[in-house]
């Protein structure tokens, strides 16, 4: 989607999700968009399609484990989202829609905690939810950056939002 001064709607911008939700009437029901990027941690997945523009396997994989109905990542056109929305039905398993997630860098353990600090967006406060002492998440995190061959917090969210460069 494009404004005629060439700038690109981008699908987790929140009127955009309202738009696509609007567009797609009563498939949209049970629809949760991702606007802004990363809400979808703060909800409960269970029995709803998830859509997001993200494609970090990272936090594609832990959206997945929220069990949500079906997860949809990448931002498809409003055609494609509602093809796939009708083909979704009643499964045990979410139905998956987006990049191959292959073998994660990190442990589950890792990954709370790593999602735990997004969430938070401090270490203090992602520790005392875990239950862990601020100085131990000091060092795991200081592990899942060496992992991951990331050194800031803004390397750290593109790599889970948006995936491993080269």
């Amino acid at each position: 989607m494009e404004f005629n001064d060439g700038k690109r709607l981008r699908c987790e911008d929140p009127l955009v999700a309202d738009a696509l939700g609007r567009l797609l009437g009563p498939l949209a029901r049970e629809l949760i968009f991702d606007a802004p990027l990363g809400s979808l941690l703060e909800h409960d997945l269970t029995g709803h399609v998830a859509v997001t523009a993200a494609l970090g396997p990272l936090y594609l994989a832990d959206l997945l484990e929220a069990r949500p109905l079906a997860l949809i990542a990448g931002c498809p056109s409003v055609d494609r989202l509602t093809e796939l929305v009708r083909g979704i039905g009643d499964r045990p398993k979410p139905v998956y829609h987006g990049p191959p997630l292959g073998r994660l860098p990190l442990t589950r353990s890792e990954r709370r905690l790593l999602r735990a600090y997004v969430l938070a967006d401090s270490l203090e406060a992602a520790a005392r939810q875990l239950g862990i002492k601020k100085k131990t998440a000091a060092n795991r995190l200081s592990l899942v950056k060496e992992k991951l061959g990331v050194k800031t917090h803004g390397q750290l969210l593109r790599v889970y939002f948006e995936g491993f460069e080269g």
